[in-house]
């Protein structure tokens, strides 16, 4: 059985998860703002997930998952890259992940067919 669902807006069946208070906003930004040290950065956050002893007192987001395309980050309610207990280098994933939420947004998903934008440098 295949069931196809278009999740536009008008189209969006109004039920008791239309109104949780456990939800969060998530934007697409292209991998193409990503250097090669912030990828290494979240390479090394999503091989944490896989590791059971891995500590992650330090670590300034709450999931990182690689797929083919790029990453999914969840983020924290606040950012804290000064404590952080990885001391890899990168770029601008700092500046890109406090700009999302600030803009209210809790997850990013990195992707190399997601929208590009002006205020981010790209490599």
């Amino acid at each position: 059985m295949t069931i196809i669902i278009n999740a536009h807006e008008n189209s969006i069946e109004k039920n008791e998860l239309s109104n949780a208070n456990d939800q969060y906003r998530v934007i697409g930004i292209s991998t193409e703002h990503l250097s090669t040290n912030d990828m290494a950065y979240l390479d090394h956050i999503a091989r944490m997930e896989n590791d059971e002893n891995a500590a992650w007192d330090g670590v300034p987001f709450a999931f990182v998952g690689k797929r083919q395309e790029g990453y999914f980050v969840k983020m924290y309610e606040q950012l804290d890259f000064e404590n952080s207990k990885i001391t890899l280098p990168q770029d601008q994933l700092q500046h890109i992940a406090l700009t999302a939420l600030k803009a209210g947004y809790r997850m990013i998903e990195f992707d190399c067919d997601a929208d590009s934008y002006e205020q981010f440098k790209s490599y």
